[in-house]
């Protein structure tokens, strides 16, 4: 009886056998370097889809960046809305829509508060205005007046207040805007906050809601810091103008003062009303009550709120002036006033996600102690 051979490790190929990878063979093998060509090329265009991503996602939020701006906007404003209401429900122990009701309540009769105060000098100033200008006017030269009325007449009035109206229009639509979205916001900030977290995967989903909390934390010492600048705006303008004699000073004061959350704007506007007055008394009041506007701006924008941030929420100065001015040069005025706000944010997420995860190294924005 034939005992069948025992399989070696080496056996050699059938008579007519062909090796795999040669011609004729039933599978295929690629050399290495086409291999590595191929690899190559889908690593290759791996990286262009990427870029190509990121470079659709960014031209879709530069399209719509004013739209993010007015939702960042309102915010804030919920921000402020929802800390006053907590302090409220702290110390009366009302629900939260009662309290948040409360703080709605005291704004809006801080601002009418601050517009009847100056509205009923500013009304009798700008008739006494007027009997001014019209008397000025009457003493000049006939040559120097007939000049006067025919240039007034090719003005393009018409035109200007057509522009004039279309911005008013939506300057109103904007500020309609913010407002909802900080009273919805406000009211039910769990929702929102909920929502943004389930974008992120269920392993990150805690470190999303602590990341969250810092940057509300930082953003709240940002309004701070602002609050305090407007008060002390609002303050030195009034005690200026009582010290000058100007009329309705505590009025003009508060509108200064709340009008100093607009950067660069926001004064140009306070000063217009206390000007008109001031001319009303006098041409040399004008120019007093114009040099007082200036000084404060200086000093507000270059020593007071710079040095409050950096106290405050921890901002360095230069960050601070860096961030409005190129806010500015993106997005226009209004990335002028969330420049500031929008730095806060940046810098709580940079510190937590690349500094603390990524690289492993204890953050120092906001520092660990705030």
């Amino acid at each position: 009886m034939a005992i069948p051979s025992r399989p070696t490790g080496h056996q050699t190929a059938p008579s007519g056998a062909v090796p795999p990878g040669q011609p004729g063979s039933g599978t295929t093998q690629q050399d290495p370097p086409a291999r590595a060509a191929r690899g190559e090329l889908a690593v290759f265009t791996w990286k262009v889809l990427i870029v190509a991503g990121v470079a659709a996602l960014g031209l879709f939020l530069w399209k719509v960046s004013d739209t993010l701006l007015l939702i960042f906007t309102g915010v804030l404003f919920a921000i402020l809305l929802q800390r006053l209401a907590g302090y409220v429900r702290q110390a009366t122990g009302l629900a939260h829509g009662w309290a948040l009701a409360i703080v709605l309540v005291a704004l809006i009769l801080l601002v009418g508060g601050g517009v009847w105060l100056m509205g009923t000098s500013m009304a009798a100033q700008l008739g006494q205005l007027q009997e001014q200008v019209t008397k000025a006017v009457g003493n000049l030269p006939e040559e120097w007046r007939q000049r006067i009325m025919d240039e007034s007449k090719d003005w393009p009035w018409m035109n200007q207040l057509s522009s004039f109206a279309s911005g008013l229009v939506y300057v109103l639509g904007d500020t309609v805007v913010v407002m909802f979205a900080a009273l919805y916001l406000a009211a039910s900030p769990g929702i929102y906050r909920r929502g943004v977290v389930l974008l992120v995967p269920p392993q990150g989903q805690e470190r999303a809601w602590e990341v969250m909390n810092v940057v509300g934390d930082s953003l709240w010492k940002w309004l701070i810091g602002q609050m305090v600048a407007m008060a002390a705006v609002g303050t030195l303008t009034a005690a200026g103008l009582w010290l000058l004699g100007i009329p309705s000073a505590l009025g003009l004061g508060m509108v200064a003062g709340l009008l100093e959350f607009i950067p660069l704007i926001g004064p140009f506007l306070a000063a217009i009303p206390a000007l008109l007055i001031a001319f009303a008394q006098s041409p040399q009041d004008a120019l007093w009550v114009a040099g007082l506007y200036l000084v404060i701006q200086q000093v507000e924008g270059n020593l007071v709120t710079p040095l409050l941030q950096k106290r405050v929420v921890d901002l360095p100065p230069v960050v601070t002036i860096g961030a409005i001015a190129a806010g500015g040069v993106l997005f226009g005025i209004l990335g002028m006033f969330l420049a500031t706000p929008i730095a806060v944010v940046v810098l709580v997420l940079v510190n937590l996600l690349y500094i603390e995860d990524k690289l492993g190294e204890p953050r120092h924005f906001p520092s660990n102690g705030s």
